[in-house]
């Protein structure tokens, strides 16, 4: 290994291995993990028979069930096991940013500032939420774009999307990279998407009203994101605080939908027009970016999204973003998760003061991703202009 891989690399594993091995109780989403692994090993093989625990493509329940498979052997603990294939993503998206430096892609100091970003510390290592898998899947379909090989970016991207959903938002900006006709667009489309069209088929068939509750009809948390922001000041006001799930939030849940749905094809019809100039990596960012001002019921582990592209292009956004959205993350930790920092729940002033926290992080989180997004939508307007400027 070469130094200037190994040092953000080591970097990344100290910062993230001692949380993982301290902080190794069961609680919040590890909870669920277990209780879906369990599920899996005792009762049946399909985890969306399970209610309000599974909401993820099916890969990452094999994680659940053999890190409790492993721990009822007396191979490490239940906590420790699930975070482990989170952990390694996060030191291969490190490894990626230093291979990027090295083609261009990114600035060298990348990956010394994922390796210690306090997001993806609190999220990997704490938390315990795997979507740095995910995202780690998605820059390695921005490398085989890099280099001419659709084909395996549209594979990469599929095996992201069948990790977690999400990345199936930047499919178009991917799929029409470097002005590709629809016919290159539509193969890459099809790449993408028909293998996790295969892997849920056998789900469907054995129950697909399962499938579709657990799955389709998540519609996300209140913890973050405008709704969110709406719940803390309400609890601020009143003393009271709402429940979090979608459900409890209806209009806000339908209009969060909408303005992102429309904000999303008007990105990508933008792009594709050439009215926005946008890299496939940037797009990555604007999209993620998007979805957090628009879509209002954010859980913790989203923040997490902007942070890998955040990177390649460092600046006073990305220290914004990363000083309020791990704020956020701290007090809502303290305040709402009890158990994922502290061994026992705070108290009295104590959990006021991690709830101000909270919300404090979300507000400043929000109006940095507002201005981020400005900011970088500015900028592609002018590259397109500058572009038609160029040709004419």
């Amino acid at each position: 290994m070469s130094r200037a891989l190994a040092g953000p690399v080591l970097l990344a594993l100290a910062l993230r291995l001692a949380p993982v091995l301290v902080l190794d109780r069961v609680v919040a989403d590890v909870e669920r993990y277990q209780r879906v692994g369990r599920h899996l090993l005792d009762v049946s093989w399909n985890p969306y028979e399970t209610t309000r625990l599974y909401p993820y493509p099916p890969l990452w329940s094999l994680a659940e069930a053999g890190a409790e498979w492993l721990s009822r052997r007396g191979v490490g603990t239940f906590p420790v096991n699930v975070k482990l294939p989170a952990l390694l993503a996060d030191l291969l998206i490190v490894a990626a940013l230093v291979v990027a430096g090295r083609a261009g892609r990114a600035p060298p100091a990348a990956a010394w500032i994922y390796a210690a970003h306090p997001v993806s510390v609190l999220i990997t290592g704490a938390h315990g939420q795997f979507d740095a898998i995910a995202l780690l899947l998605v820059l390695l379909a921005l490398a085989a774009l890099a280099r001419g090989r659709r084909d395996l970016s549209a594979l990469s991207l599929a095996a992201a999307i069948g990790t977690k959903s999400f990345p199936v938002l930047v499919l178009p900006f991917l799929a029409f990279a470097g002005e590709a006709s629809w016919r290159r667009a539509l193969r890459y489309a099809f790449l993408a998407l028909t293998p996790v069209a295969l892997v849920l088929l056998p789900f469907a068939i054995a129950d697909l009203t399962a499938l579709r509750r657990e799955l389709f009809a998540y519609a996300g948390i209140a913890d973050f994101g405008w709704t969110g922001l709406v719940r803390g000041l309400s609890w601020l006001g009143s003393g009271d605080l709402a429940r979090s799930e979608a459900r409890f939030w209806p209009v806000a849940s339908v209009v969060s939908r909408m303005l992102f749905l429309v904000s999303w094809v008007g990105l990508a019809v933008a792009t594709r027009r050439g009215w926005l100039a946008l890299s496939p990596a940037r797009a990555c960012l604007v999209t993620f970016l998007a979805f957090h001002v628009l879509y209002g019921s954010l859980s913790a582990q989203y923040l997490l999204w902007v942070v890998p592209f955040g990177v390649l292009w460092p600046g006073r956004m990305l220290a914004a973003h990363a000083a309020g959205a791990t704020a956020g993350l701290v007090g809502f930790y303290l305040f709402l998760a009890p158990g994922v920092l502290l061994p026992q729940p705070l108290e009295g002033p104590a959990a006021v003061g991690a709830g101000r926290l909270w919300v404090l992080g979300v507000g400043v989180t929000l109006v940095v991703s507002a201005a981020w997004l400005g900011e970088l939508l500015r900028d592609g307007v002018r590259a397109a202009r500058g572009r038609v400027a160029d040709t004419g």
